[in-house]
């Protein structure tokens, strides 16, 4: 499966509270950070999601690059981008391969690419990344971090023995910390990046057991703005802008489950008629 499906939940949380990644990550001295644009198509290439991150020493950059895909491609990639982000904003760059699942890894991910000709002893350019598998993360670390990294947290193994737990954490601090609009995205984040490593059937069973802020009409229906803001994103990206029709046919649904539907099926189809076909009279 590719990682792609899960780009538009990483930059949401991202831009919820993008200083707490560095730490988390690194962890490296911030005082703040924030998204930049990670455009890098003077070559044909774009990173994933970079943040400027002002640290005491001075501004750098953050590219963080989530995989769910088995990514022995990904240092490659990372050696262009940071080439290119540092030419293009003048700032010494971090790269971060956010390894989201054991599918992503790869024997070649060991934190360095190094460039050399066959018969030359020194290589001529050495690149060195740093590699975060999320499965090997402390739970705790995790759970004790800024609220945007919180839906991690089911995906690491500490997480996954126990997952009601882990949940309930979630959602208390997510309830005690975040305003209601926050809280939704982050908690549907975390309902989404669940379906790397777990069932449907698994994940809805344990949302089920998430009382209060979520059988609450408020939460409904910034979930269902939330469900609809990702599918509006992700099928713009796959099927170019929907015209009026497709908009307002997306407006009328309320039923969280059935947008959580309609976004899995985006993944099968290849227009927005054909997506919006599937919707019951």
């Amino acid at each position: 499966m590719s990682s792609k499906p899960f780009d538009v939940t990483m930059k949401d949380i991202l831009e919820v509270e993008a200083g707490s990644w560095p730490a988390l990550l690194g962890p490296w001295p911030c005082t703040s950070a924030s998204l930049v644009d990670a455009d890098a198509s003077t070559v044909t290439a774009a990173a994933d999601k970079v943040l400027r991150v002002e640290g005491t020493a001075g501004p750098w950059l953050l590219d963080l690059e989530p995989e769910a895909r088995h990514a022995a491609d990904a240092p490659e990639r990372m050696h262009l981008y940071a080439t290119v982000l540092h030419h293009r904003h003048g700032l010494l760059v971090r790269s971060v391969l956010l390894l989201l699942r054991r599918e992503a890894n790869a024997s070649n991910l060991t934190g360095e690419l190094d460039l050399r000709f066959p018969d030359e002893a020194v290589p001529y350019d050495v690149f060195r990344n740093h590699v975060v598998r999320v499965w090997e993360m402390p739970l705790a670390t995790i759970l004790q971090a800024g609220l945007s990294t919180l839906p991690l947290a089911p995906l690491t193994d500490q997480g996954a023995a126990d997952l009601p737990e882990v949940i309930a954490r979630v959602a208390k601090r997510l309830r005690e910390e975040a305003d209601p609009e926050t809280a939704a995205k982050l908690l549907g984040a975390t309902y989404a990046l669940m379906g790397l490593r777990y069932s449907k059937e698994l994940i809805n069973h344990l949302f089920e057991g998430v009382n209060a802020m979520e059988e609450s009409t408020t939460y409904q229906y910034l979930l269902s703005k939330g469900e609809k803001k990702v599918i509006l994103r992700q099928g713009r990206k796959k099927f170019g802008p929907p015209d009026e029709a497709a908009v307002a046919a997306l407006e009328k649904i309320d039923d969280t489950e059935q947008l959580a539907q309609l976004a899995e099926r985006l993944l099968e189809v290849s227009s927005w008629k054909e997506l919006l076909a599937t919707l019951t009279p």
